[in-house]
């Protein structure tokens, strides 16, 4: 009786010491394609909406770790997929991470990816909704297979980042496009019980995208996408 008592006061102190170092500290992931690392829109690496979320969080002191290793230009929803499937090892400063350990321990995950697919499924098709909606529905289809797999990983908060207009004109096809898609987002987000940003009509204002023959934001555009997540991140702190 007396060992049993032993192990028990043992296995206590371990999780009262763990607690106290962990002291609620939040391990952030960031997932996604260009927009996920920050492109701007003269193709620079500027401040993601990702890195404005990480510097909230180091100056609130709640940050224990960040990541960033699956992010890359034209990554897709299809191949971030595959890469979870296969658990992808990533070798940065001499360390190894797997995706799916990753997942596990993250307290925060966020997700931007399918704007590089999708703008280039726009830009190689004429705009109009009905030819369109196979190919949108098979990147609707993926996401839904992504989140799948996303939650049975990542039992934390995850955030989705929806899509916002990359041209500098606005007409029925478009508003029909990316009102459908976003849409279908959404319901996913609420299928999986994860939290959905919109941020078509947040991104409105043109100045965002200044370059027409880019559909990077500025880095004050991330911001704008970094307080829509940031507002939904205090709710739960």
């Amino acid at each position: 009786m007396k060992k049993v008592l032993v192990f028990l006061l043992i296995v206590f102190l371990t999780f009262i010491i763990y607690k106290v170092n962990d002291n609620n500290l939040i391990d952030y992931m960031s997932l996604g394609d260009s927009i996920n690392q920050g492109i701007n829109s003269y193709g620079n690496k500027t401040f993601g909406y990702n890195d404005y979320i990480k510097s909230y969080l180091e100056n609130n002191d709640l940050l224990h770790r960040y990541n960033s290793y699956y992010s890359k230009n034209s990554y897709t929803i299809q191949e971030l997929l595959d890469d979870i499937k296969d658990n992808k090892e990533i070798l940065y400063n001499d360390n190894t991470y797997n995706i799916r350990k990753e997942l596990r321990e993250a307290d925060l995950v966020t997700l931007a990816i399918g704007m590089d697919e999708l703008v280039k499924i726009l830009d190689d098709e004429e705009l109009s909704f009905l030819s369109l909606k196979p190919k949108l529905d098979t990147m609707i289809n993926n996401m839904n297979d992504l989140l799948n797999s996303l939650t049975s990983l990542a039992k934390c908060k995850i955030v989705l980042v929806g899509y916002y207009n990359p041209y500098n004109k606005t007409n029925k096809e478009i508003n029909e496009i990316f009102a459908y898609i976003n849409d279908k987002y959404s319901n996913l987000a609420k299928k999986y019980k994860i939290t959905y940003i919109d941020i078509y009509n947040l991104i409105k204002d043109k100045g965002y995208l200044p370059n027409e023959n880019s559909y990077h934001l500025t880095s004050q555009g991330y911001l704008k996408i970094a307080n829509e997540v940031i507002n939904k991140i205090e709710k739960d702190i």
